[in-house]
């Protein structure tokens, strides 16, 4: 078995036919994390069964996708409505939380070319069992996940997996199935950098917080003074582009509907600091500013923040067409002190040329 290492991992035999419960919002069988291949017969243990549905006929479930069940006990119907009475995933949350368990390992996965590597899950040989019981965009119900729970246990799974928030009496369901012997993980639910975020924290679980991704996507800026500043970004179309060009660049602090209020930013770049204290989260102002940069014809966004970890939100529809890096704080300020040096230069007569410009190229890293 290649792309695997050697230690804790290879002395599971890499959860070879341990059974792992998904209660999320379903799966997506086609993936490749999803193979089979080179699987034997389903462990005589299981008990469980595969629920047949629009979209999923008997053949979705297979010797990876050994089970698979559906539960709609206090779901409202519009999130019923939104998705289909099957375990198929329609939301995309169950198929990653179901990959990061116990994905099959696929080799030279990448995101359109960047970061080409190895993709596995935590047991890559495990079997998994699907309880979806999110909804639409994901609306879960108690009664739903503590049937799902209650099934699990009778089906025979040894791991069950539950990244849904907290939910009170949905606790209890998992209090249950650790007294059968079943290891119920946990998503911590934690959002830093602040402290004390942590949403599941009953003591007879095991809660996995979320943390840093073991690769970085580099993305360079290059000011109008020939420097050069790493970001990141998964902005990829430049690589099929003619090349990269200069820009002029508008800072804007907050960079809110109030503070931007209708500024043009038609083909220049808009850089966002943050404002101090801000209480809004970086996602939602990030998402803010990508849509008015596109809305208004600009041809990109620098985007400064505590962290560059939430590089999915430059993949989003608000950033296609347009170049959206993030930055942390510490180079926002490089580039804050470019802006000064520039304008000082074009008020004494000199260099009017680069005054607040840049460049984005993509470096594939």
């Amino acid at each position: 078995m290649t792309g695997t290492s050697s230690g804790l991992l290879k002395g599971s035999n890499y959860g070879e036919d341990v059974i792992i419960g998904v209660v999320d919002t379903g799966i997506w069988p086609e993936s490749r994390s999803f193979s089979d291949e080179g699987y034997g017969p389903i462990p005589s243990r299981w008990k469980g069964k595969c629920q047949l549905g629009p979209d999923w006929g008997s053949n979705n479930c297979t010797r990876k996708i050994i089970g698979a069940r559906f539960y709609t006990a206090g779901v409202l119907d519009k999130h019923l409505k939104a998705d289909t009475l099957s375990p198929r995933d329609r939301n995309g949350h169950g198929t990653h939380c179901a990959s990061t368990a116990a994905g099959s390992i696929v080799e030279a996965a990448s995101f359109n070319g960047l970061a080409e590597g190895v993709a596995r899950g935590g047991a890559p040989r495990a079997r998994i069992a699907v309880y979806k019981s999110g909804w639409g965009s994901g609306s879960f119900s108690t009664a739903s996940v503590l049937a799902a729970i209650d099934d699990a246990i009778h089906d025979g799974v040894d791991v069950l997996s539950l990244s849904i928030g907290g939910r009170g009496q949905v606790a209890f369901g998992a209090l249950h199935a650790v007294q059968k012997g079943i290891t119920v993980v946990y998503a911590a639910g934690n959002d830093g950098p602040r402290p004390q975020t942590v949403g599941n924290i009953s003591p007879w679980v095991i809660t996995v917080a979320a943390s840093k991704v073991d690769r970085s996507f580099p993305t360079v800026i290059t000011l109008g003074n020939k420097q050069q500043i790493v970001g990141q970004s998964l902005y990829y179309q430049a690589k099929n582009s003619s090349g990269s060009s200069f820009a002029g660049l508008l800072v804007g602090q907050g960079c809110t509907a109030d503070t931007l209020n209708g500024t043009d930013v038609r083909g220049i770049i808009l850089f966002c600091l943050p404002l101090p204290d801000d209480a809004r989260t970086p996602v939602s102002t990030f998402e803010y500013a990508s849509q008015y940069v596109r809305n208004g014809g600009g041809s990109g966004l620098i985007f400064a923040q505590y962290t560059t970890d939430l590089l999915t939100v430059t993949a989003s529809v608000a950033c296609q067409g347009i170049a959206c890096v993030l930055v942390d704080l510490d180079t926002g300020e490089k580039i804050i002190k470019y802006v000064g040096a520039a304008r000082y230069t074009l008020s004494s007569g000199k260099d009017r040329t680069s005054t607040h410009r840049y460049r984005e190229r993509d470096t594939g890293g």
